[in-house]
């Protein structure tokens, strides 16, 4: 069973909040030992960890290909209120390959994140 995915990221105020705007809840938040700054976040039953470790940049890819994909609900209503606050919508509101809504944005690093109706 997984217990978390981890990523670098730059800016782990703004990363946390755009997960919260998702429905994630913040686990932890704290510096550790090495005085690098880490935030864990509760999606569903999964886990995101984020590190923003001073001189490390992430690197994500850019293609939908490699993304993380979140249920959601009221996306139809979300995604302005995503766009409206600077989010980049990478694949407008369209049907996922099930029959439900279904888009891609970025989050703060460039990280694709699909949100599918659910």
């Amino acid at each position: 069973m997984l217990k978390h995915v981890s990523f670098l990221t730059r800016d782990l105020n703004a990363t946390v909040a755009f997960y919260e705007t998702l429905g994630g809840v913040t686990e932890k938040n704290l510096t550790t030992p090495e005085g690098y700054r880490r935030a864990v976040l509760r999606l569903g039953e999964g886990r995101l960890q984020f590190f923003q470790i001073p001189e490390e940049t992430p690197a994500p890819h850019p293609h939908w290909a490699e993304h993380i994909a979140l249920h959601v609900t009221g996306l139809r209503a979300l995604l302005p209120t995503l766009r409206a606050s600077g989010v980049t919508v990478t694949r407008d509101l369209q049907p996922s390959p099930g029959g439900r809504d279904m888009a891609f944005v970025q989050d703060p690093d460039g990280r694709q994140v699909e949100l599918l109706e659910g």
